[in-house]
């Protein structure tokens, strides 16, 4: 018989496989029903037996979430909504900027503890959130900035830049030399060596970087929760909001679907950067 013969599957490969197919379907489940409930009225969210597919879908939740139903809305997710695009919008930008520089510097430059930087930009993201909220409520409180965008873009600086930087760090270093060491000649000073020369050749690895610094900063949930106000709250902590004694499932559902959308977009993007900063310091002829 021509062609190749079809390999066979062994009793390991197979119970393997089995195994990764319960496992993703127990980490999908919860997502499909999440989304499936945020199309349900209320009678079919209680329904028993729970209905997975046999409901008429409704985008009332959604319009009521963002109190388009004729009512106002009673926890102003749209304002929540913005929050949480302008202060990790902002954030975003000064940590690329900033744990770019911090990044090369620690790469390339030779400096006196240099090392020592480095450990602590580690140490400060393995460090619990619990134990510095404390001391950050009471210095945003004596400084004037508690509830205000500033505080609250600092905080998400406070974790996004080291992990940002350690990150960037190892695609510095696989940069070659002599790309930096050719533009030197040509006249370039560190910053055009930098932004000019290096940065478009590690690019890929740092939309990696910033992406997974987004998807951190944007499930963020404690900062806001001590440093901010109801009026400031981002939308991960805002759906707090629909906890309570009669808890609106439905709502609480659509915010859930809405708040994951971006974070879920990004994943996608992840996939394809990821693979594409692996090899971010090859030369290319």
């Amino acid at each position: 018989m021509s062609g190749r013969e079809i390999p066979k599957l062994r009793p390991g490969d197979a119970l393997a496989y089995l195994a990764l197919g319960l496992w993703s379907l127990f980490v999908v489940f919860p997502l499909f029903w999440i989304g499936a409930m945020s199309f349900k009225q209320e009678i079919d969210i209680f329904a028993y037996p729970p209905k997975f597919l046999d409901f008429s879908p409704t985008l009332d939740n959604y319009l009521d979430v963002f109190g388009l139903l004729g009512g106002e809305a009673a926890t102003g997710f749209g304002k929540y909504f913005v929050n949480s695009l302008l202060i990790v919008g902002v954030a975003l930008a000064a940590t690329v900027v900033l744990g770019t520089m911090a990044a090369y510097a620690l790469a390339r430059l030779r400096f006196p503890g240099r090392g020592t930087i480095a450990f602590l930009l580690i140490l400060v993201r393995m460090v619990p959130i619990l134990t510095v909220l404390l001391p950050l409520y009471v210095l945003y409180r004596n400084a004037g900035l508690y509830n205000t965008y500033l505080g609250l873009i600092m905080a998400y600086l406070f974790v996004g830049v080291p992990f940002y930087t350690w990150l960037v760090r190892g695609h510095v270093d696989a940069v070659p030399i002599e790309i930096e060491e050719a533009a030197r000649i040509d006249g370039c000073n560190t910053f055009q060596m930098l932004f000019v020369v290096v940065v478009p050749v590690m690019l890929p690895g740092i939309v990696s970087a910033a992406l997974l610094s987004s998807i951190y900063m944007w499930n963020n949930f404690l900062f806001a929760l001590i440093l901010a106000g109801p009026d400031l709250l981002p939308v991960s902590t805002a759906l707090l909001n629909y906890l309570g004694y009669s808890s609106d499932y439905g709502n609480l559902a659509a915010a859930c679907v809405i708040t994951s959308a971006p974070v879920v977009m990004v994943g996608f993007l992840i996939q394809r950067y990821i693979v594409a900063g692996l090899s971010s310091g090859a030369v290319k002829g």
